[in-house]
């Protein structure tokens, strides 16, 4: 066995640092018995690791008699370092527990899906044992704040840097209140009419989302080229505000997937043209170090079963 002055730093190193908890029991407990205890082992257990050590260090690390020890001048150099070791590590451990498993899960969604998803969904949230707490913010995310854990971006994706979960798929369709559209017309003779307005989403005109009329257009194999230039058009900045303009009457909007169903269900809205798929998707991002957690776990699936 090489002894002390044979061994390299990181020769050291590797046999002092596994014992680290033996040490800092002992210092702390001034017992091989106690810390023994502390440790769940038996105190013949400790005895032995310690003279192993001290063998392959080639000097004594406690000075013993019947009725104590007492660290040697190289005992309480390795025993500080010892309990300072330990104490960081106990402190990551608490972190790493509480980020694991503890606390709401922060989470940043846009103001579109948080007026007409997320808002009505988080009472089952509450009741799946899932606490959110919700931002509702238009811009990305930046993770490396710490602010955040997770969150849903409408998009191509996936998001390179970031771990991305896809969500759900989405499609999009023309949208209007049952009054403002009437009979069984189809969307290419409703929109022929001079009094049809069009509701337009500036956002998604520049996002890259393709949440657009043009997208729509493309997609459905429709002319729509002078309702889309016409002055009369509406446009806002929020999707949530278009569905809301549309609900009241004041013309066609474009709709997506999980922004529309809950008011086609309850008769605010109906579909007045058919739907076509996008491009573009729900996902859930978040940092790579919190994919890893349970938090996020829960959080996905709990995504996923509510989005189906």
């Amino acid at each position: 066995m090489k002894k002390a002055h044979e061994l390299t730093r990181g020769e050291l190193i590797a046999r002092i640092s596994p014992l680290a908890p033996v040490l800092a029991a002992i210092a702390r407990e001034n017992s091989f018995s106690k810390a023994a205890e502390k440790l769940g082992v038996h105190q013949s257990a400790v005895s032995h690791r310690i003279t192993q050590l001290e063998e392959a260090l080639g000097f004594g690390l406690f000075a013993r008699t019947t009725r104590q020890i007492t660290p040697t001048e190289y005992g309480r150099v390795l025993c500080a370092a010892a309990i300072e070791a330990v104490d960081v590590w106990d402190g990551a451990f608490d972190q790493l527990e509480k980020f694991r498993t503890a606390g709401a899960v922060r989470l940043s969604v846009a103001s579109a899906l948080a007026m007409k998803w997320v808002l009505p969904n988080l009472a089952n949230a509450q009741e799946a044992g899932l606490e959110i707490a919700l931002d509702v913010n238009d811009r990305p995310v930046d993770f490396s704040t710490g602010t955040m854990d997770a969150a849903i971006r409408f998009g191509v994706g996936p998001y390179p840097g970031l771990h991305s979960s896809l969500l759900k798929k989405a499609e999009i369709m023309p949208v209007a209140s049952p009054g403002y559209v009437s009979g069984d017309r189809t969307f290419e003779d409703v929109i022929r009419a001079s009094e049809i307005t069009l509701l337009k989403d500036a956002v998604g005109e520049r996002d890259g989302t393709d949440f657009n009329w043009g997208y729509y257009a493309a997609q459905a194999g429709l002319d729509l080229t002078r309702a889309i230039d016409d002055p009369k058009a509406v446009v806002f900045d929020r999707a949530d505000l278009v569905l809301q303009a549309a609900i009241n009457g004041m013309g066609i909007g474009l709709g997506r997937t999980l922004l529309i169903e809950g008011d086609i269900a309850q008769g605010f809205l109906k579909p007045v043209g058919k739907a076509v798929a996008m491009k573009s998707a729900y996902w859930l991002v978040c940092s790579p170090e919190f994919a890893k957690t349970e938090r996020y776990a829960k959080l996905l699936g709990w995504l996923k079963s509510a989005m189906k």
